[in-house]
């Protein structure tokens, strides 16, 4: 069912912005060379600013301070990115094994027109996890991002501990790997609903 909205909310874009293909182009040309740079091993991992802020649209404001003492995934995306929007079932599974877990997870919506606009797209792709659309001011707060879709897995120090950009192939499994590892080095206490 999945697949069938994803494919109707693509042709919808394509038909109607020849942009958006350009788009999404442009990201798998960004994880692909993104994707060298690791494998060579020049890529260093980003930092997360300390005036991190971000408003989700159930109206919960996620500082740094919040992600302190919590195994934290992001995923950065974009409604006009295809590849993004392919692993939104993906996200919205490991949303719900590792909700009650203790893990803060959110997908952050960047270059994707306003925050209502978003939201409704959201909606439409029955995305069941926490979502924002930082402003620009917001985005400024949290750090560089290279490329969508990037993943970042932060550790409860609150630095990045995991940097994935684009759709690599073994991604989820790598990325509950990490989880597990990080919530079993730190034990991460309770469990946050969000």
């Amino acid at each position: 069912e999945f697949l069938k909205l994803l494919e109707r909310e693509t042709m919808r874009s394509s038909v109607f912005s020849p942009r958006l293909g350009i788009a999404s182009i442009v990201s798998w040309a960004c994880t692909f060379l993104i994707s060298l740079a690791y494998v060579s091993g020049k890529s260093e991992l980003p930092r997360i600013s300390p005036e991190f802020r971000v408003k989700l649209f159930d109206e919960t404001v996620v500082t740094y301070k919040d992600i302190q003492g919590k195994v934290t995934v992001i995923d950065f995306w974009g409604t006009w990115c295809k590849p993004c929007l392919a692993e939104i079932p993906d996200y919205s599974a490991f949303y719900r094994d590792y909700k009650n877990k203790g893990v803060l997870f959110m997908g952050l919506a960047g270059e994707s027109g306003n925050a209502e606009k978003v939201r409704e797209r959201s909606k439409r792709l029955n995305i069941d996890y926490p979502v924002g659309a930082p402003s620009r001011a917001e985005f400024k707060t949290i750090g560089k991002i290279r490329c969508y879709p990037t993943t970042w897995v932060i550790g409860p120090s609150g630095e990045i501990e995991e940097e994935f950009v684009g759709v690599i192939p073994g991604k989820q499994k790598a990325l509950r790997e990490i989880v597990d590892r990080l919530l079993k080095e730190y034990s991460a206490p309770g469990a946050d609903s969000r």
